[in-house]
């Protein structure tokens, strides 16, 4: 490993393990206290029955699936409504009872140390008709299998938002700004991150919400999303504009929220399970199996949607489940942009055990199998406007995916889950645009070397075009097993997974002699085209082990341990069997302990990794024109230009994941109806990808032209040999693991019980989040193009990074009125922007250069004591950078939903997105700009099919 790389994962590791040392302490001790105070005692076990009946007939409804959430735990009701589960454990559990053509009901229980528990349960076909329908997420949730803080959105709680895609649904979680529904633009999630100002490039310019959207995990129907392989931009030093999400996380546009069953967002600490991440996971799921066919319909102003969802059981082994969707927006305003979604997915359910027989055939199925064809194409069409003549961009995304899941029972106490995926999709762009540039020499050799060049400049059209063709072949093999030993229930889980992407596209092209670079870059030359299919694959491979428990201990209460461990490896040469570039090991632990049924104190630490992408495991090569003979006449004949081309790999061999640290801890508390939960966390992520200028100089030959006579016709000749040489000094843009980011807050979550005499609730989620991004490295000033090209100035100064920070505070109060025999529903929302701060850090006076760079490209560093003396005069010009703090004044927006039930089980919605069209300003360099986006008001109606026989 590179040196510089060594002392920056070590220094930051060192400061993390304290920390981390800390935290083990304390659940070390919980543990000894455990087992110390019960001998090793198993936890007790009990009975749960009830009867399942219809809420507007009381007739019984048979062949309900009812469970217990986060166990194995499920049975079939009989004939007459009745269910009954043995072996529940004690404390608090989420009972789920689900059936097609009835609104799924999920029922907070709480087990008693002994004996049995009677839950009698009643069902209705719209969750509307529901007494306590949830229109947000559990606050208290967990996700399946995890202990680490996480939001659970069920499918009620998805049906009740006003969403286009995945993003609209994740509103629903601490921390995330409310946004109109619609594909206006890329959306990316970021968790836990403020953001913070910063550059327009992503590639140099890293900004916090890029590093926490890239280091997101997405995975889709248990397989992982991956944004590693979009090279979907101009590099370092493009000037047009694409609609990507290149160097950030998934476009979320791509999944529509009315094809999701369930979300489950881990924002804490996941399990080792999970890889390829430094921010949280998030865990979605379609929907499958027998579904009541439906049609939903939403429009306004901006978007019109239609999607078409229906699922069928037949055979008692076999499901299928057809959804598809289409969606379109366009903006408001002289533009006439245009985005597209076209969606679909194919799904197949086969369980070895047939259902039909009712509770008494109700046993676990030796083998499931779930194969899913999923398909989607997103365009953003943004023409020519009269205002912008010659400026236009298109981009289309599209994927086809297959993916296979199987689970197989080997025995009651072990099951074998296999999965196993592969996606390939497509991804052209093109960007066009005038720029303007002075007439300057051009060479379009892509091999180093001298050639004659040509003139070019002034004002002209540039067209670039970018065609990608990502794919992702990913497997995962998990051996989950039940054991009992020391006295206590583990559940152990020994995983590992492969995965291997590429991108075979046709890469970036354009015009040489009309780049798409205008701005002055001395000797620095233009970017050249470049195919994707050159650049190498990228493999990975994965092992964990993940084992849990708990036990109780005095007084009843209960601790629960997640402990886990996961070694993730980075191949040269993309290939498995290659030798590894790197590797990181993650041990993670989480903790719970329940004091009592109402009372639960949690922590978590851990650590995290993120891979880097292909695009900076493998950049664009940088090119450097050298101007030779500028023989500039009035007669386009008469001229001659001599162009030496240097050309530079800026790949990094070190370079690596990018490391995060995080710890958290929480309380929740239930009483009285009422849910609070309360975490604070603090991240540490180190060796984010960026570039750093790396000095170097190359030598410039000189020559003398003889046969130079004005009005010739004819260019003059160059003498060799050279008569001469100069030295040019030079920054290469290398990838690096430069980037540092801090981040700190609280988040809170309540959900208050039904005030009875207004019929309504209210929830309230608040967080405050604050992150600082430094970037390691050096900066030069704007004046190094004058350095560059001008000998008689000897040196420039460079500068160490600005720290960027930046804080947010937000405020979501929801107010639910349900009235149930209506079927009605009116949700208000106000979101508060309380605090919305932006700040550079760094010095700016004379004496805040670090070092000099001479002309042989030989960076000195000068002493902080020796920056006043007179020979560093000439370095001594202050530092142009911003860093007054920019704040948004405090707001608020509110936005208005009523659903209402229909006949036949529909549904219908009107919706209006911050309904009094509050703007809010926030202070940018050039002004001020809206806070919140402006009002849309529109409808939504979903209605069933089920006359059409596609449910059984």
């Amino acid at each position: 490993r590179g040196r510089q790389r060594a002392r920056h994962r070590v220094a930051h590791e060192a400061c993390m393990f304290e920390r981390l040392t800390v935290c083990a302490r304390v659940l070390v001790a919980l543990l000894a206290l455990g087992i110390a105070t019960t001998g090793g005692k198993a936890q007790d076990r009990g009975l749960l029955t009830g009867r399942v009946t219809a809420r507007t007939t009381a007739e019984p409804v048979p062949a309900a699936t009812v469970s217990i959430e986060g166990t194995a735990l499920r049975t079939l009701t009989d004939s007459l409504g009745g269910y009954r589960l043995v072996s529940v454990p004690t404390g608090r559990h989420v009972l789920r009872i689900q059936k097609l053509g009835f609104a799924l009901q999920r029922i907070d229980i709480l087990m008693p140390d002994e004996g049995t528990l009677a839950q009698n349960v009643e069902m209705a076909r719209s969750a509307l008709e529901i007494d306590g329908v949830r229109v947000l997420a559990d606050p208290v949730g967990r996700a399946r299998g995890e202990l680490g803080t996480a939001s659970v959105i069920e499918s009620e709680a998805i049906r009740s938002q006003v969403a286009a895609s995945l993003a609209g649904v994740l509103e629903l979680i601490p921390g995330i700004p409310l946004s109109p529904p619609g594909l206006d633009n890329v959306q990316q999630v970021s968790l836990r991150t403020s953001p913070i100002s910063g550059g327009s490039n992503i590639l140099t310019d890293a900004s916090a919400e890029n590093i926490s959207a890239f280091g997101t995990l997405l995975v889709l129907d248990g397989v992982p999303l991956s944004n590693n392989a979009n090279l979907q931009s101009l590099g370092t030093r493009g000037e047009l504009a694409f609609s990507s999400a290149a160097g950030g996380g998934i476009d979320l546009r791509r999944i529509p929220a009315t094809t999701i069953e369930r979300v489950e967002v881990i924002r804490g600490i996941p399990s080792a399970r999970w890889g390829d991440l430094t921010h949280g996971a998030i865990i979605v799921d379609t929907r499958a199996g027998a579904v009541e066919p439906a049609l939903a319909a939403r429009a306004d102003a901006n978007t019109t949607e239609f999607t078409l969802v229906g699922g069928r059981e037949f055979a008692g082994k076999h499901a299928m489940t057809l959804t598809s969707n289409g969606a379109s927006t366009r903006s408001s305003g002289v533009r006439d942009d245009a985005t597209v979604r076209l969606s679909g997915q194919l799904a197949h359910r086969y369980t070895s055990a047939d259902t039909r027989g009712g509770a008494s055939n109700m046993v676990a199925p030796r083998l499931t199998l779930d194969s899913r064809i999923d398909f989607f194409r997103l365009t953003d069409d943004q023409p020519e406007v009269t205002t912008l003549p010659g400026s236009a961009r298109f981009s289309t995304s599209s994927a086809l995916r297959v993916l296979e899941r199987a689970e197989l029972r080997l025995s009651d106490a072990n099951r074998l889950h296999v999965t196993a995926a592969f996606e390939r999709g497509e991804q052209r762009s093109w960007s066009r645009r005038n720029l303007v540039s002075g007439i300057r020499a051009l060479s379009t050799r892509l091999e180093p070397g001298r050639e004659v060049g040509r003139f070019g400049g002034g004002t002209y059209n540039t067209r670039v075009d970018i065609d990608g063709a990502p794919s992702m072949f990913y497997v995962r093999s998990e051996l989950a097993s039940t054991r009992r030993f020391l006295g206590l229930d583990h559940d152990l889980r020994f995983g590992a997974e492969l995965r291997r992407e590429n991108n075979s596209g046709e890469g970036t092209q354009f015009d040489l002699l009309l780049p798409p670079q205008a701005q002055p870059s001395g000797a620095r030359g233009f970017d050249r085209p470049r195919r994707f299919a050159d650049v190498p694959a990228f493999a990975t491979t994965g092992l964990y082990i993940d084992d849990r428990f708990d036990w109780t201990l005095f007084g009843g209460a209960r601790a629960l341990v997640q402990a886990g461990v996961r070694l993730d490896m980075l191949h040269d040469g993309g290939q498995w069997f290659s030798a590894t570039r790197d590797a990181v090991w993650q041990p993670r632990l989480n903790a719970e302990l329940a004091l009592s049924p109402a009372l639960s104190l949690r922590a978590g630490a851990g650590r995290l990794a993120k891979s880097p992408s292909i695009a900076a495991l493998n950049p664009a090569l940088d090119y450097y024109d050298v101007v030779n003979v500028n023989y500039f006449a009035n007669e386009p004949s008469e001229r001659l230009a001599v162009l030496t081309t240097f050309v530079f790999d800026p790949a990094n061999p070190d370079l690596g994941y990018t490391i995060a640290d995080r710890i958290e801890g929480g309380v929740e508390l239930r009483a009285g109806g009422s849910q609070l939960s309360l975490t604070v966390y603090y991240d540490r992520l180190t060796g984010a990808t960026s570039v750093a200028p790396e000095g170097s100089a190359v030598t410039r030959d000189l020559y003398a032209l003889e046969n130079v006579a004005p009005g010739s016709g004819q260019p003059p000749r160059i003498v060799e040999p050279p008569i001469g040489q100069d030295v040019l000094p030079i920054l290469i843009s290398r990838s690096a693991n430069n980037v540092a980011q801090n981040g700190g807050g609280v988040e809170l979550t309540a959900d208050f019980p039904e005030i009875k005499v207004l019929r309504s609730r209210i929830s309230v989620q608040g967080a405050f989040a604050r992150s600082s991004l430094f970037k390691d490295g050096i900066e030069f000033p704007s004046r190094f193009l004058e350095f560059q090209l001008l000998p008689s100035i000897p040196r420039v100064p460079y500068y160490d990074g600005i720290e960027r920070t930046g804080e947010r505070l937000l405020l979501t109060t929801r107010l639910v009125h349900h009235q149930p025999e209506l079927g009605l529903v009116i949700t208000g929302i106000v979101q508060h922007t309380l605090r919305e701060v932006q700040q550079n850090i760094g010095a700016t006076d004379s004496l805040a250069f670090a070092g000099y760079m001479s002309r042989d490209g030989t960076l000195t560093p000068v002493p902080l004591a020796e920056r006043g003396r007179a020979e560093y005069a000439d370095l001594r010009g202050g530092r142009s950078v911003l860093t007054d703090e920019r704040r948004g004044d405090p707001d608020w927006l509110l936005s208005v939903q009523v659903a209402k039930t229909l006949p036949r089980g529909g549904r219908l919605s009107f919706y209006a997105f911050n309904a009094l069209d509050r703007q809010g300003q926030y202070g940018t360099l050039e002004g001020l700009q809206r806070l919140y986006a402006s009002s849309r008001f529109g409808l939504e109606v979903t209605m069933p099919l089920a006359g059409l026989g596609l449910a059984r």
